[in-house]
Parts: C-alpha cells; sequence; structure tokens
C-alpha cells in the first residue's frame, strides 16, 4: 500500500505527484558524455543557457505544474554541469528511492546534492549501490511486477545484482536487457509510455525483451535507430493517457494521438543538446 510520506512508483504510467527537477544553469556539454552531445558539440554548438533555462521554466516546470505534479527542484552545482537529467540518479521503488552508482566520476557529486534536496523534503533513500554501476535510464517498469533493466555503458551486471537482491522481496521480476553500448540508456530504446503501450526501437531492443512485450499484448510504437538518436522513445508519462514529449519526434507523437493519449509538446530542444530527453530529465517521485 502507499504510504505518501515515502517515495513510491510501480510503473512508468500511474499518476505522476512528484517529480525531482534540476535547473540547467551550469549545463555545457564541452566535455560530452554521449553521442548525441558529441555530435552536437562537434558541429560547434554549445548549450545556450539563458535559452535552456527559458524553456525549461516557461515550458517544462509549468507543463508539471499546469497538471497538478508538486515539482522539486535540487539547487544547482557549478561543477555538476549534467546533473539536469535527474533520471539516472536511480528509481523510486516500493521500498523507497534506490540511488544508483555513476559509471562518471564527474557525475559522483550529484547523489550527494540531491540528498540534500531531498532532506528538506523529508524524502528518505532506503538504499545505496556501492557496488557495480546502474544509472536510472536503464530501469523500466513494465508492469507493477515485471521490470527491464537495461545492460549496456552505464549499468553492469554487478549493479543489476544488487537490484535483485534489494527488490526481490517485493517479487518483481527484473529482466537483465543487454544492448548496444552506442544506445548509452534503455530508455533511448524502450520506454514504457502507457499501459500496454511502448515506444521500442526493434532493431535495437534484444528480441526475448521484444518476445516479452508482445506475449504481454503491448502496442508497440515503433521508431528507427536512426531516430533513436533524436530521443524517439525518450518521453515521460504523468498519467491519465497524458504524454509530454518534444517537436523531434513527430511521428511517435501522431501515432500517440491516433491511439488517443494527450500528448504536450514541449519544447526543450536547447536543453536537449546534451543528449537526454523528456523522461531523462525528470525523476518521478511519487506516482498513484
Amino acid at each position: 500500500m502507499k504510504n505518501d510520506n515515502i517515495p513510491y512508483v510501480t510503473s512508468e504510467y500511474g499518476i505522476l505527484e512528484k517529480v525531482i527537477l534540476h535547473r540547467p544553469e551550469y549545463l555545457t556539454i564541452k566535455k560530452p558524455i554521449n553521442a548525441i552531445a558529441a555530435e552536437n558539440i562537434g558541429s560547434g554548438r554549445d548549450v545556450n543557457i539563458e535559452k535552456a533555462c527559458k524553456e525549461f521554466d516557461e515550458q517544462y516546470v509549468e507543463a508539471f505544474k499546469s497538471y497538478g505534479v508538486e515539482v522539486i527542484l535540487v539547487e544547482p552545482d557549478p561543477t555538476l554541469i549534467f546533473a539536469v537529467n535527474t533520471r539516472d540518479l536511480g528509481v523510486s521503488t516500493p521500498k523507497g528511492i534506490f540511488f544508483g552508482r555513476f559509471v562518471f566520476p564527474s557525475r559522483w557529486g550529484e547523489h550527494q546534492l540531491t540528498e540534500k534536496t531531498l532532506q528538506k523534503h523529508k524524502i528518505p533513500i532506503y538504499y545505496k549501490l556501492n557496488r557495480g554501476t546502474f544509472e536510472g535510464g536503464d530501469f523500466m517498469y513494465v508492469d507493477e511486477k515485471t521490470v527491464f533493466v537495461g545492460i549496456g555503458c552505464r549499468t553492469n551486471k554487478l549493479g543489476v545484482k544488487a537490484l535483485k537482491l534489494e527488490l526481490h522481496e517485493l517479487g518483481i521480476d527484473i529482466i537483465p536487457v543487454d544492448f548496444d553500448e552506442k544506445y548509452l540508456h534503455l530508455d533511448m530504446i524502450c520506454n514504457i509510455i502507457g499501459e500496454k503501450v511502448a515506444v521500442v526501437c526493434p532493431d535495437a531492443i534484444p528480441d526475448h525483451a521484444l518476445k516479452l512485450l508482445k506475449n504481454k499484448n503491448f502496442e508497440l510504437i515503433e521508431v528507427s535507430k536512426e531516430d533513436v538518436f533524436k530521443d524517439a522513445c525518450n518521453l515521460v508519462s504523468i498519467g491519465n493517457e497524458t504524454v509530454f514529449s518534444h517537436p523531434n519526434t513527430v511521428k511517435v507523437n501522431q501515432k500517440l494521438k491516433s491511439l488517443g493519449f494527450n500528448v504536450e509538446v514541449l519544447d526543450i530542444r536547447e536543453i536537449m543538446l546534451c543528449g537526454g530527453g523528456p523522461r531523462c530529465i525528470s525523476f518521478p517521485v511519487l506516482r498513484s
């Protein structure tokens, strides 16, 4: 049973009540940590901070608030330039917040920074990973008792083992999903966006994961390998079949609308130069 005093998430599409965000006041891609950011900086582009913050305030934060979602903002730190990608911190579970462990040392301070904010809001953390690696972009609820955990360049087998041990008593079946490291995180190639609806790249996700979704009668919205790097899968549901999307994934937006979804297309393209989409830059704390 959900307790409003602790973090609680058991799906990707329940009604979102609380979310952790981080304003991109110091975001830069001068030292890119993924293929999308590397391509952008290689083209001579970097993030226009003023524009990115304007997008964040007027598009992203306001969108959450307009749907009654409580927004918890982490205090920015000039040394943590990628902290806007709050999803990578870990995951909320029925046992509380599970903090992962970043691959890149340059991001190690993000957990400490966020923990200060959580303490102010009296939000507990029940586990901090101290072996292996695990980032929240690789964690995907298929349903309440089934979870995909991606194994690529950011999450390794030791991190997945720790997840299994901690969540075993909840009866959650954790299914490892190996994929090509170039895709960064699982949510770049697969996203459960509604009950029985998923956005996937069939050419990037392993056959066993695709088969499981089909066996569970999911409606699959397919994207190409090229569109993966336009963040075509990287959307976030706030519940009640409402999805926050972006202008770079027109076909997916159209398909979702045809299925009856309310699609809010948020122009956050300046923030997305860092390689993350709406899912990457949000950390759901509480869903009902």
